[in-house]
């Protein structure tokens, strides 16, 4: 938290500097020039980077649902490797009478 305030300051503190430097509207005018064009620069990363993101949410959907499924078949073949786990019902032992054919 310390460092981003410091940060701010330093920011501030050049900020300062550049309006001082722009005394003349030739020099203001180009300072907004260059102002606006890192807005623009800004905006268009945030929106390649949003459609980036909204691009690979299919994607991470379908590992979500790959990982719960590998999960469940995991949970499956470990009751199936123990006989003897909880709320698994012991097998019955075979009858006296013979097999049908």
């Amino acid at each position: 938290m310390l460092s981003a305030l410091a940060g701010l300051w330093q920011v501030a503190g050049h900020l300062l500097a550049v309006l001082m430097w722009a005394d003349t509207p030739q020099r203001a005018a180009m300072l907004t020039v260059a102002v606006l064009a890192v807005a623009v620069i800004g905006c268009l990363a945030a929106g390649a980077s949003l459609a980036g993101a909204t691009a690979s949410l299919p994607v991470l959907r379908r590992i979500a649902a790959l990982r719960d499924r590998s999960a469940r078949v995991a949970f499956l073949r470990q009751r199936q490797r123990d006989p003897n786990a909880r709320g698994r019902t012991r097998p019955r032992a075979p009858s006296a009478a013979p097999a049908a054919a």
